[in-house]
């Protein structure tokens, strides 16, 4: 019996990328996996993956940056399980413009995913792991929130935003057991970052750059970053909160 054998992980932004990395991760450890996503199929699809990985998944489509959806969601994980272990608050979204080209619609939208997101998850799922006496959050940021590219302002300052966030977070619920961490994933491997290069003026040029830049002169992919959201979910990092 595996650490995560029969425990609740909720995962947002699961349809895809790092999220969907996690999710087949967590269901070969025969967790019971929330998957939390706006785009049905592909929500669907991940939830099919982590029951072929061995797990058990519960789909929930869900707009993360509408309160009650988020509490609706809780409360049907709840309601099923009875407890949540792990939460790893990963969705987000991306665009790449510079600030003036910015419209407040855009800014808005992103900022509404990424930061406004995840307080929402971690404000309807504390509660839940207060009552337990424990719990691991888990908040995927980004190395944009210390040196960023060109256009990215908006994406960084979300991102920025959830690090100081999560060392709020920390503080505020380690008396209850709850610790709260986050993950600076490099270049990966997604959806999110292939759109990213796609609306750049030379694609291959910037992936170029990208690669030619990291040590192992790769990107990483989904599951390199899953491993660490597993790492700090577990009780190998149980003295880590506020990192």
């Amino acid at each position: 019996m595996g650490e995560f054998e029969g425990k609740v992980v909720v995962i947002t932004g699961a349809g895809s990328g790092i999220g969907r990395g996690a999710a087949k991760l967590f269901g070969r450890e025969r967790a019971k996996v929330a998957v939390i996503d706006w785009n049905a199929p592909a929500g669907e699809e991940t939830s099919s993956l982590v029951s072929q990985q061995g797990g058990e998944a519960l789909f929930l489509k869900t707009d993360i940056g509408a309160g009650h959806e988020v509490e609706q969601a809780v409360k049907a994980i709840v309601t099923r399980y009875g407890r949540i272990d792990v939460l790893f608050a990963n969705a987000a979204v991306q665009f790449n413009k510079p600030v003036v080209e910015t419209t407040e619609e855009e800014w808005e939208g992103l900022h509404r995913v990424n930061l406004k997101g995840t307080f929402l998850c971690c404000k309807y799922v504390i509660p839940v792991m207060q009552k337990q006496r424990s719990g691991s959050i888990i908040i995927s940021s980004s190395g944009h929130a210390f040196v960023t590219y060109p256009s990215s302002s908006a994406y960084a300052a979300s991102k920025g935003g959830l690090v100081a966030f999560m060392r709020g977070a920390a503080l505020d619920y380690a008396a209850d057991g709850i610790r709260v961490n986050c993950v600076i994933p490099g270049a990966t491997d997604t959806p999110l970052m292939r759109n990213y290069l796609k609306d750049c003026p030379n694609p291959q040029a910037e992936e170029k750059r990208i690669i030619d830049s990291i040590p192992l002169r790769r990107f990483a992919t989904p599951e390199d970053i899953a491993k660490a959201v597993r790492f700090l979910a577990s009780s190998d990092a149980g003295y880590i909160t506020g990192s």
